[in-house]
């Protein structure tokens, strides 16, 4: 089981063997502790088809709504998932893969309480699931409750003690414990169970930078880049980690590199400008007026994606003029920015709820037309185009 909000765009926080399916990043500008990891909620889909499809065919069985929730989740459709997941929890109140998969959603979606609640209800199924509890550690240190969530981990490995995962969530809790030294024996136990797992090697660097052993941060940040070169942000460690031993030739190789996997980090192009300030003065500034233009485009489309959250928020209570005022408030701010057609398309599903048949069905041949592979919108239209 993942629970994004405690990954940091390295693959995230894994169970063993699940397909990861969501994504988040930490909290930035907090100094080098990796401390707990927020949320970050990217616009979702409100698929008008797949309601009215469902209001249309009564409610299938459980087993068919949870492979439906998992299809729904591997794709992003997280709104649309935890609408069927939650039809499918009272269908079946007791089958714990419904009640996991449930709180993969609510973790995603900011409800920790809940994700809480629903693990709780897994462990008391099947208590002696090392698994079940390392989910449940991870779903409390999300809430923010770490000393619940560090006794789950111990309540884990008393159950299997070679599980990798166990120790790695461990590990990470005890570090945002500020118990460095704790963390770091369990970083160690982790990686020896599980060797290619980039996540030990990862988060075991931020206690050892915390603790102003550079050499040794280095020295783990290059097994991660070793196992995911394409690891933006652990290519941009490294580069802090060899600045701060006056590494300078090597920092800004790695900074190049990071920029050829992502051309548009702003962060790598930032930190190269910087570094180049002496030995490369022209090539400094070009990079430095590239990342003004970036984070004055980032600007706004961080404030518009703000704005659909919201939007989303206010539909998932059925407040449809006040979702409706948010999406278009989204489209203004958004302007030309990449997630237009999404939140034309939401704007126009969300009309649509609320009896404004003509203005949804405006909105989404916009939609269609920024995105012509967008199938929902198109549906959409159909049904509209038939009822």
């Amino acid at each position: 089981m993942l629970f994004s909000s405690r990954g940091t765009g390295n693959n995230g926080l894994q169970a063993e063997g699940a397909p990861i399916v969501l994504q988040a990043t930490q909290r930035a500008g907090e100094g080098n502790r990796p401390s707990v990891f927020v949320l970050v909620v990217a616009c979702c889909a409100l698929n008008l088809s797949s309601i009215f499809a469902a209001a249309q065919q009564g409610a299938p069985p459980s087993s068919e709504l949870l492979d439906q929730g998992r299809k729904l989740l591997e794709a992003g459709k997280i709104a649309e998932a935890e609408l069927v997941l939650d039809r499918a929890e009272k269908l079946a109140p007791s089958d714990s893969l419904i009640l996991d998969l449930d709180a993969q959603v609510k973790g995603r979606l900011g409800e920790y309480a809940s994700a809480v609640a629903l693990l709780k209800r897994v462990i008391r199924l099947i208590p002696q699931s090392a698994q079940a509890h390392v989910d449940l550690a991870i779903a409390l240190a999300d809430s923010g409750d770490l000393n619940s969530a560090l006794a789950e981990t111990a309540t884990a490995i008393s159950i299997d003690p070679a599980l990798a995962i166990a120790h790695l969530n461990r590990a990470r809790i005890l570090s945002d414990m500020n118990q460095d030294r704790e963390a770091r024996d369990e970083f160690a136990l982790a990686a020896r169970l599980a060797p290619g797992n980039p996540d030990c090697y990862f988060y075991w660097s931020f206690g050892e930078r915390a603790q102003g052993n550079f050499t040794k941060e280095t020295e783990l940040l290059r097994k991660v880049v070793k196992l995911q070169p394409g690891n933006v942000k652990a290519h941009i460690k490294l580069a802090d980690s060899l600045l701060d031993q006056n590494r300078t030739a090597d920092a800004v190789a790695e900074l190049r590199i990071a920029l050829a996997i992502d051309p548009d980090s702003a962060q790598a192009i930032y930190k190269l400008s910087r570094a180049l300030r002496t030995t490369d003065p022209d090539e400094s500034k070009r990079l430095r007026a590239q990342f003004d233009r970036l984070k004055a485009q980032n600007s706004v489309l961080d404030q518009a994606k703000a704005l659909a959250n919201k939007g989303f928020r206010a539909f998932m209570v059925q407040n449809w003029r006040e979702s409706v005022r948010l999406f278009s408030e989204a489209v203004e701010t958004c302007g030309d920015c990449e997630i237009e057609s999404t939140l034309h398309r939401d704007l126009g599903l969300t009309l649509c709820r609320e009896g404004q048949i003509e203005r949804g069905a405006e909105e989404l041949r916009k939609a269609l037309a920024l995105n012509p592979e967008d199938r929902d919108a198109a549906k959409a239209l159909e049904m509209i185009r038939v009822r």
